[in-house]
């Protein structure tokens, strides 16, 4: 292609990828028209998106933004898949694989400024989700902050009995004199 035209095509990629906070890298060998378009609407109802890929432009794409990594990740025919938290991409990517007998392949991912392998993707798509992490620590939080809470409803209920009493039994003294 003439540098014009991979220019044209690398200031696509520039813009499309502006945003990217995360993204996994897959492989699409083996992946018929029709299955590649069934995989783009089922991404696509979740929010995200599949960009097949020439490697190089690519490459030269993510490393204008510091991203040198994403594309030694980048082998034969592939895709950037984005669109929300790796991990839910993962997630559904694998799920496709095993949809279509491996004819996806992870090639790799990157997530919270880190260059994942296609193990540590495959790992990452088990791991529960930023939102899911963050309810997790406010339950850890929360757990024993709402513990604390009824030991001291119940000290200041027996003590409210306590007085309750104390005051019963000096009205029955001061009766009885």
């Amino acid at each position: 292609m003439s540098k014009l035209v991979n220019n044209s095509i690398i200031d696509g990629f520039d813009a499309e990828f502006a945003g990217l906070t995360s993204c996994v890298l897959v492989g699409t060998r083996g992946l018929s028209v029709a299955e590649a378009t069934a995989l783009r609407s089922k991404l696509r109802g979740k929010n995200m998106r599949m960009r097949v890929v020439k490697n190089t432009l690519a490459t030269v794409s993510f490393k204008r933004r510091g991203l040198d990594g994403i594309g030694a990740m980048l082998s034969g025919p592939s895709a950037v898949v984005f669109g929300g938290e790796a991990n839910e991409v993962a997630r559904m990517l694998l799920e496709e694989k095993r949809a279509l007998k491996d004819k996806l392949v992870l090639h790799g991912a990157w997530s919270e400024g880190e260059f994942l392998d296609a193990v540590a993707a495959e790992a990452l798509s088990k791991a529960p989700g930023r939102t899911e992490l963050l309810a997790m620590m406010l339950g850890a939080i929360g757990g024993p902050l709402s513990g604390m809470a009824q030991q001291f409803d119940g000290l200041f209920t027996e003590m409210q009995g306590l007085l309750e009493a104390l005051e019963k039994k000096k009205e029955s003294e001061g009766a009885a004199a």
